[in-house]
Order: structure tokens, then C-alpha cells, then sequence
């Protein structure tokens, strides 16, 4: 991307939220990757392709967000998923209150890469991403599957740990996939669970929160030898399974 291109790309963002959609509100700058993940992955010197074409320092990727957004993706997201993820690796197990929170943090990654993406686009009918990622799951709750395969062993060659999402979509706010650190996960419909490779466990989303809500329930399995192996297989079934999710909704024109 040359200087005009990058300098074009964040002007549109300048005066409006990626988070919320609000016009004339001061701008800060979020972390795509949040500085605890970063320092876990220990990708804080190793680079990250950016914009689709620069390799830049993995702290180096922000994103314009007004000041409420980037507070409370902070307090709301960040801060307990970063404690999900080490009880994930210690096996202490995922809630169903624990499960929904790494949904929406996962959609809160793929949901920045489409606004960028689709910056005179609507994220979805319903809601802003802000609002997407922030509030409790709507009704689809029911229709979701968190899938998750623990890694046994990260390659040394890389210098570094997983994290990223590998997955794009063109018209649903709903599939997820990606390695963060020693876990594979993905965010999908129930009815395509069948697809999701057997080294992952699935976990059903209740379709309302209920009194267990915070009882530990979910305990994936290591499925993975070493996060090449995770990588691998999780970007191959993702352009399937992206692709399945996006003619859903052109179908349905519902989620």
C-alpha cells in the first residue's frame, strides 16, 4: 500500500467510529491485538502483515475507535478473555457465560477486518459492531457451536506463538476461525458442525443463559501435535465453511 493508498484508507475512518459508527467524536487508537496477547505469543518483535501488504510490528496495528468503544471492548472483552484463555491452557474448562464472551471476541476480530474492508458497508441489519460484540447474543444464540482444539506443542522455528484469524466473510457476521496462542477455535452455525475436523471439541450454546451459567462444562481436548498442524487445518476448512455461512445468509437475509 503506498503512502496516498494508507493515508485514503484511514481518512475514512477519521471522523467515524469503526466500533459504533458515530461521526465527529475524537478518535483513539486500538490494538487489533491486544498488548496481553501480544506479550504471551511473544510476537512483540516479530512482524504481521498489515493492510494486505506491509509487514509491521504486531503493536503497530491499530485502529481508529472513539473513546467509549475502546474502553469498553477493553473492559468488556479483552480483560476476561484474557483470563479464558489460561484456564483453557491450565484445563479448568469454559462456562457457557465464558463461551459467549469468546464469541464476541472473536467476532469483534473478524467484524474490524470487515468494517475496514467494507468501510461504506453495513455490518449487519440489526447492529453496529460495537454493538454486535458488546451486548449479550441475540436470539441466534441457540443455532451457535463454539469449536475448540487444544495444541500440544508450539514450533520453535517461527520464534513465535499463533495468533490471528483465518477466516473472511463477505455477507454473515457469524463464522469465526483462528489459532490464538495454543487453542484453534471457531465460531459456526450448528447446522455445519458436522464439517469441523475431528481434533476440535464443540461446545452448544444454551439459548438462554441459564443458573449453570457460570459453571465449568466445556473441557476441549488437545487435538493438535503443534500449532503448524492447527494452522493448517483451521485455514483449510475456513474458506469452506466462510463460504457455506455467507449463503446462509444471502438465503435467509436474517443473520
Amino acid at each position: 500500500m503506498t503512502k496516498s493508498e494508507k493515508t485514503s484508507f484511514f481518512a475514512q475512518f477519521k471522523n467515524r467510529c469503526a466500533g459504533c459508527s458515530k461521526v465527529g467524536l475524537k478518535m483513539t487508537k486500538e490494538h487489533l491485538f491486544a498488548r496481553w496477547l501480544i506479550e504471551r505469543a511473544g510476537t512483540a518483535m516479530t512482524g504481521i502483515r498489515w493492510l494486505g501488504r506491509k509487514w509491521i510490528p504486531a503493536r503497530a496495528a491499530t485502529i481508529p475507535l472513539c473513546a467509549k468503544c475502546n474502553t469498553d471492548f477493553g473492559k468488556i472483552l479483552e480483560m476476561p478473555v484474557s483470563q479464558i484463555f489460561e484456564d483453557l491452557e491450565s484445563d479448568k474448562g469454559l462456562s457457557d457465560a465464558e463461551a459467549e464472551i469468546l464469541v464476541r471476541w472473536l467476532w469483534k476480530f473478524e467484524g474490524l477486518a470487515w468494517v475496514f474492508n467494507n468501510p461504506d458497508g453495513t455490518y449487519t441489519k440489526k447492529y453496529t459492531l460495537a454493538e454486535r460484540v458488546l451486548r449479550p447474543i441475540d436470539e441466534i444464540r441457540g443455532l451457535l457451536v463454539l469449536a475448540i482444539g487444544m495444541i500440544d506443542k508450539i514450533d520453535p522455528s517461527f520464534g513465535d506463538v499463533p495468533m490471528g484469524i483465518d477466516s473472511y466473510n463477505l455477507h454473515n457476521a457469524i463464522f469465526v476461525a483462528g489459532v490464538f496462542l495454543k487453542v484453534a477455535i471457531m465460531v459456526l452455525l450448528r447446522d455445519f458442525a458436522p464439517m469441523v475436523p475431528s481434533e476440535f471439541s464443540q461446545y452448544n450454546l444454551a439459548e438462554k443463559p441459564s443458573e449453570l451459567a457460570n459453571a465449568k462444562l466445556f473441557y476441549p481436548k488437545v487435538g493438535f501435535f503443534n500449532d503448524i498442524e492447527a494452522v493448517t487445518k483451521t485455514l483449510l476448512v475456513a474458506k469452506t465453511l466462510s463460504s457455506l455461512h455467507d449463503d446462509v445468509y444471502i438465503k435467509l437475509r436474517q443473520i
